[in-house]
């Protein structure tokens, strides 16, 4: 029974002895090492792992956000020539009733002076200024079309930019089926 007594005094006297950090059961040199290879292991992660991740994160990010601020721009100039377009067609239909309306008051006056003969003429004039009316709206709406081609170009561009291959891939079969059901 002195037996486990002797050898708690004995351990008791060699931690003791080997001093401060041993008593708490640490082995000095096992720390050290473990601190070693913490440090380099922090080093490797740090200098190829973490670090690359960042700069992959933050360039996919910046890409992303570039790709929205063109959506805005693209939709704000869409609504801006919407708007042009608009506005055109306004002006178009009010010098169209005012083409309109002279002819109609000429047709009046020369119908009240002349015969039958100015009575055709008339006619032609009105056909003309409908003519013009439309030749200048069909122009109209060749310059728009020929705008928003563009916009819509320069935005699809800018997105599939952004896709990778099977995405690419992706939309194009999808475009083919859409105007295949067109």
């Amino acid at each position: 029974m002195t037996e486990p007594i002797h050898a708690a005094a004995e351990a008791a006297q060699a931690v003791e002895a080997s001093g401060g950090i041993g008593a708490l059961g640490i082995n000095a040199k096992l720390l050290l090492a473990q601190l070693v290879n913490f440090s380099v292991l922090l080093f490797v992660m740090w200098k190829w792992v973490y670090t690359p991740l960042l700069k992959t994160m933050d360039a996919r990010a910046k890409k992303i956000q570039d790709g929205l601020d063109f959506a805005k721009q693209a939709s704000l100039q869409l609504k801006e020539i919407d708007e042009e377009h608009r506005h055109m067609l306004r002006e178009a239909k009010a010098e169209a009733h005012a083409l309109i309306e002279d002819a109609a008051l000429k047709a009046e006056a020369v119908r009240k002076s002349k015969t039958t003969e100015t009575a055709s003429e008339i006619e032609k004039m009105l056909a003309d200024a409908k003519t013009r009316m439309a030749q200048e709206r069909d122009a109209t709406f060749e310059v728009l079309r020929n705008d928003i081609a563009q916009l819509v170009t320069l935005a699809t561009k800018k997105v599939v930019e952004g896709m990778d291959e099977k995405q690419r891939s992706s939309l194009v079969t999808k475009a083919i089926g859409d105007v295949g059901n067109t």
